[in-house]
C-alpha cells in the first residue's frame, strides 16, 4: 500500500473521515452477518487508524490486503443519493452499486439476460428518451395522459425494429420480448420522479405531492396561544328529529337532512375555541361569521336534559376555563381553504377590520394543511356520533348505518339532544390528554403557555359587540317627498325602514346614507351621514319588525313573493306565513333540506338579545314593536265597533221583518 487509500484526490471530506459515514445497527444482524459485519469494521478502523501492517490487521481480522481494499473502496462510495456508504457498504451481501452486464465475462450465462435492458438504453440513448418521455409526459410524445406500460413496450418494440435491430438480438431474444425489465425500469424511474410519476394517477395525487411532505415547512412550531387558528366545516353522519308545527296546530315530528359543524381550532394548544351547527345544505359566509363569533364571545355551559350526560371537570372551553385571559381572545392567523363561503366579502372584511388578522388559504382538496381539525373530526365522529343508532356511518356501506331515520324517530334523538351532545363532547375533548402535545390536555398546554406569560391577543373594548361580526356595509338614498307628504325613509331588502328622527330630518331627502346592516337580524340598520357622522337607528316598518330573521331569511320571502308563490297582508307577520308556508310545501312533497330551514328560522326567531347590544338598538326595536302593538289595539277595536254596526243593523232589519209580517 504505496499510497493510501485516503490520498486519493477528488475525493469529500466525509468520504476520508469514517466519523462522518452513516453506522449501522449491528443488533439487527443475524449471528453469521454480525461476526463477519464487526470483523470487517475492525479492519478498515485499523487502516484508518494505523493500528499496523497488512499483515498486522489480517493476523487479527482474517481480512487480507486485497478484501481489506475492497471493502474500503466499498465504504467509500457515494449511494444514489449522494451520501457516502460508510460502514453500511461493509453489511455482508449488500448492493452499493447497480448490476452492469459485462460481455467479455468469460463466466457469464447466455441463458439469463439480466442488465440486458439496461445495456439495450446504453447503446441506443434515443430509446431511454422515448420510454423517459412516454412515462413521465415529456415532449409531447404522445396525446395520451397517462400511458400504460404495455403501450410504452409497443413503442419500445417499434423503435426496435426501425431501428434496425436484428432479431437475434435483445429484446427479440426474450420470451416477453423484455416487458418485465422494462416495468422493473419504470418502476425506478417513477421513484426517481416522483411527481411526475404521480401524476399519471389524477390532479388530486399530482397535488398532494407538490404539496405536502417535502421538509418543516408544513409542520412549523406555533408556542402561542391564539398566534394560528385552524377552521373548517365537517357534514355530521347522523340524522336527527325536530317537532313543528303545523299551520292546523298540531304538533309533527320531522327528520333533519344531514347539516354540518364547523370549528375553529388553536394550533399551538389543540383547543377548539369555538363551534357552530349549521342546517344549511351547504354552509355559507354567514354560518363562518357566527362560527367565528362563537369562538371570540365568552362561552358558558348550556343545560343539558339527556339523562346521564355530564360535562368533565377537568374539561371546558378557553373562553370559560380563563375567561380573564381568552374571552373576547382572538388570533393573528386563520387558515382555511378556497371554499366559496370563506370568499365572501363580509369573511374578508369582518376577519380583517374586526378580528385583524391575516388568512392562510390552503388548497381547496389538501385537508392534510389543515390535519389537526381534520384529526379532531375523525374524533368527534368515532367517540360521538358513530356510537349513536342513528348514525350513517362514515359511506354508505357503513355496517354501522342501519335505518338512521327510522331510529331517530324511534327513539327521538332530536336536534336538541345533538347540540347537548356536541357541546359536552368538544369540552370533554379539550380536557382530555392527546399524544401530539405529550399526553397533556389541550387546557393543561394553554395554562402553561399563559403562565409563561404567552397572553392571547384579546379584542378591544369598544369592539365587543356581538352585532359586530355579521355587519355589512352599504349606501341607501333616503327617500320621500313634500309635495306627497310623504316623510324620509330608507329601501332596503324591499322594505322600508323609519325612525322619528329621520321622520323629521326631510333636509335629507335625496341625499345618501351609509348604513350599517347585521346580517344576523335585519330589523334595524345604523344609518350614518356622509361626513361619518351617526345617525341613529332605523326599524323596518310593519311586521317585519315583531319577529327576528335573517338577511338569508328575507330575500327567501320576497322571491316567494316575487314568484307569486306567497301572500301576506299588512297584518299578517311574515316570518309565520313563511314557516306556514314551507310546511304545507313539505306535506306535498316539497325540496330537500325544507325542515332544515323552518327549524333554522325558528332559532332565530326564538333568539335572545345579542351580547353586548346598544341601547339605542334595543330600545329602536321596543318603540317599533310597541307602535305595531297599538295598531294592532286599533283594528282590533274597530273590528269590534264593525261586528256591533253589523248587528245592530241585522237587529233592526229583523225587528221590522217581524212588524211587518206579525
Amino acid at each position: 500500500m504505496r499510497i493510501r487509500l485516503t490520498e486519493i484526490e477528488g475525493l469529500f471530506e466525509e468520504q476520508k473521515n469514517p466519523q462522518l459515514w452513516p453506522t449501522v445497527d449491528e443488533y439487527e444482524l443475524d449471528e453469521v452477518d454480525k461476526d463477519v459485519y464487526l470483523r470487517r469494521k475492525t479492519a478498515v478502523m485499523m487502516y484508518f487508524k494505523r493500528e499496523g501492517t497488512s499483515e498486522v490487521i489480517k493476523n487479527a481480522t482474517l481480512i487480507g490486503r486485497q478484501e481489506l481494499v475492497r471493502l474500503i473502496k466499498r465504504c467509500m462510495i457515494l449511494d444514489e443519493n449522494g451520501v457516502v456508504w460508510g460502514f453500511r457498504g461493509l453489511i455482508p451481501n449488500k448492493k452499493v452499486k447497480p448490476y452492469k452486464l459485462k460481455i467479455v465475462e468469460n463466466k457469464r450465462n447466455e441463458s439469463r439476460k439480466s442488465g440486458e435492458f439496461i445495456l439495450l438504453l446504453e447503446k441506443h440513448p434515443d430509446l431511454k428518451d422515448l420510454i423517459d418521455d412516454l412515462y413521465l409526459g415529456r415532449n409531447r410524445r404522445s396525446l395520451e395522459p397517462a400511458m400504460k406500460p404495455r403501450y410504452i413496450h409497443k413503442k419500445l418494440i417499434d423503435a426496435c425494429r426501425e431501428k434496425g435491430l436484428p432479431h437475434s438480438e435483445y429484446p427479440f431474444t426474450t420470451k416477453w420480448m423484455g416487458y418485465r425489465a422494462l416495468q422493473r425500469y419504470l418502476r425506478r424511474l417513477g421513484y426517481l420522479h416522483f411527481s411526475a410519476a404521480v401524476s399519471r394517477h389524477g390532479e388530486d395525487a399530482l397535488q398532494k405531492a407538490r404539496s405536502a411532505g417535502e421538509g418543516e415547512q408544513n409542520h412549523p412550531s406555533i408556542l402561542m396561544p391564539y398566534q394560528r387558528v385552524q377552521f373548517d366545516g365537517h357534514r355530521i353522519d347522523g340524522r336527527f328529529v325536530v317537532e313543528l308545527v303545523t299551520p292546523e296546530g298540531d304538533v309533527v315530528t320531522v327528520v333533519l337532512d344531514r347539516f354540518w359543524i364547523l370549528t375553529l381550532l388553536d394550533v399551538a394548544t389543540r383547543n377548539i375555541i369555538g363551534y357552530v351547527i349549521s342546517l344549511n345544505k351547504e354552509y355559507s359566509a354567514s354560518d363562518v361569521m357566527r362560527c367565528v363569533r362563537n369562538a371570540v364571545l365568552p362561552k358558558e355551559k348550556i343545560k343539558l336534559t339527556i339523562e346521564g350526560l355530564t360535562y368533565h371537570e377537568t374539561g371546558g372551553f378557553p373562553s370559560n376555563v380563563y375567561p380573564d385571559a381568552t374571552a373576547w381572545a382572538v388570533w393573528d392567523v386563520l387558515c382555511f381553504d378556497n371554499a366559496k363561503a370563506h370568499l365572501a366579502n363580509i369573511v374578508r372584511d369582518r376577519l380583517k377590520h374586526l378580528i385583524g388578522c391575516t388568512t392562510n388559504l390552503g388548497p381547496v382538496a389538501l385537508p392534510m394543511r389543515r390535519g389537526l381539525i381534520e384529526r379532531f373530526f375523525k374524533i368527534l365522529e368515532e367517540s360521538g356520533f358513530h356510537r349513536l343508532p342513528n348514525t350513517t356511518g362514515s359511506n354508505p356501506n357503513d355496517p354501522r348505518r342501519t335505518s338512521p331515520e327510522k331510529n331517530a324517530v324511534k327513539w327521538n334523538i332530536s336536534y336538541e339532544h345533538l347540540k347537548e351532545l356536541v357541546d359536552v363532547l368538544i369540552s370533554n375533548y379539550n380536557g382530555t390528554p392527546h399524544g401530539g402535545i405529550y399526553h397533556q390536555s389541550p387546557l393543561e398546554l394553554l395554562e402553561k403557555r399563559m403562565s409563561s406569560g404567552l397572553l392571547p391577543r384579546r379584542l378591544e373594548e369598544g369592539r365587543r359587540s356581538e352585532m359586530l361580526f355579521l355587519q355589512t356595509s352599504i349606501t341607501r338614498t333616503v327617500r320621500g317627498s313634500i309635495t306627497s307628504g310623504r316623510r324620509p325613509y330608507i329601501q332596503y331588502e324591499g322594505e322600508e325602514y323609519r325612525s322619528e328622527k329621520l321622520s323629521n330630518s326631510a333636509h335629507l331627502i335625496n341625499t345618501d346614507l351609509k348604513i350599517h346592516v347585521n346580517v344576523d337580524d335585519i330589523r334595524t340598520i345604523k344609518a350614518f351621514l356622509h361626513d361619518g357622522s351617526e345617525f341613529g337607528y332605523l326599524t323596518v316598518a310593519g311586521k317585519w319588525s315583531l319577529t327576528a330573521h335573517s338577511l338569508e331569511t328575507r330575500r327567501a320571502i320576497n322571491s316567494l313573493v316575487h314568484r307569486k308563490l306567497l301572500h301576506f297582508t299588512n297584518n299578517d307577520d311574515p316570518i309565520f306565513v313563511y314557516t306556514d308556508y314551507l310546511m304545507k310545501n313539505a306535506k306535498k312533497g316539497g325540496k330537500k333540506g325544507t325542515f332544515n330551514k323552518i327549524t333554522k328560522v325558528n332559532e332565530a326567531a326564538s333568539k335572545n338579545s345579542p351580547v353586548n347590544a346598544p341601547e339605542e338598538y334595543t330600545r329602536a326595536l321596543e318603540t317599533a314593536q310597541a307602535q305595531e302593538a297599538a295598531l294592532d289595539k286599533v283594528r282590533e277595536m274597530n273590528q269590534i265597533q264593525q261586528q256591533e254596526i253589523e248587528i245592530g243593523h241585522y237587529e233592526k232589519m229583523l225587528i221590522k221583518f217581524k212588524t211587518k209580517y206579525v
